[in-house]
């Protein structure tokens, strides 16, 4: 008897995965799948300074009075990441790759993406490396599991960790959608998303754009495990209630979560 389908979803952060996918990674395990969550950048920044970026961040995403060490905000978020997931029924596999705001340049030891206008741009060109042991890992963890779906973000927004994410995804191979980035999508949307394929993919196959319906249950269940990463919310919401409202309207516009299958 073949091995159950393994559903693994690609998340740039601790986070992005559930935000653009929850409805369906709960539908997926309570049909009897297993749903794997790997996230990509969920490691400890490393010892130094931190830019001011990163450090308004960190004042963002606390309440404490004073700012915590950057690895107990990681290790926060991680546990945030567990208890979002637990919700949907899902499984976390964590990578050690640091953020975009912690991460870097080797020679220099200057940060790489110091503002929010860095964390917009390309990915700098001294991470082309990292981008291909961040495939190696992945394909370790594929190897691992016998029957599986790869489902890989489109990097809409054009976040450089997403796009880490998604080069080290084709790099490792056997993508077998991909989903838009939400809440990034909602821009992108309104030029037009929805009618034709966003981008091409590698070896030039094409994209067929799928629907996936999301019951009531399930919507409630990703507002549920997207709460839980209580340290983001402020990041796209003002608070719990309109990260809801905001939910139920895109999934209701979109009849449900969209995917780019590849064909």
């Amino acid at each position: 008897m073949p091995a159950p389908l393994t559903h693994v979803y690609l998340s740039p952060h601790l986070d992005d995965a559930v935000l653009s996918c929850g409805g369906s990674m709960r539908r997926q395990a309570r049909a009897g799948g297993r749903v794997v969550v790997v996230s990509v950048c969920a490691g400890d920044p490393p010892s130094g300074v931190l830019s001011e970026f990163a450090q308004e961040l960190h004042a963002r995403w606390t309440e404490e009075a004073a700012r915590p060490l950057p690895a107990h905000m990681t290790a926060s978020r991680r546990a945030e990441d567990l208890a979002a997931l637990d919700q949907l029924g899902a499984e976390a596999i964590h990578f050690t790759v640091p953020e975009a705001i912690y991460r870097t340049d080797p020679g220099t030891r200057r940060n790489l993406y110091p503002t929010e206008k860095a964390i917009f741009g390309e990915l700098h060109p001294s991470e082309q490396a990292l981008a291909r042991r961040t495939a190696q890992r992945l394909s370790d963890v594929l190897r691992g599991i016998p029957r599986h779906w790869v489902y890989a973000p489109l990097a809409l927004g054009h976040h450089v960790d997403h796009l880490l994410t998604r080069q080290a995804a084709e790099a490792a191979g056997g993508v077998h959608a991909y989903y838009e980035d939400y809440p990034y999508v909602e821009k992108v949307d309104r030029a037009g998303l929805g009618t034709a394929p966003v981008t091409s993919t590698p070896l030039g196959r094409e994209m067929r754009s799928e629907v996936a319906p999301v019951a009531e249950d399930d919507l409630q269940a990703k507002v549920k495990a997207i709460a839980a990463y209580a340290s983001q919310i402020s990041t796209f919401w003002k608070d719990v209630e309109t990260m809801e409202t905001a939910v139920r309207a895109f999934a209701a516009s979109t009849g449900g979560e969209r995917l780019w299958r590849v064909v």
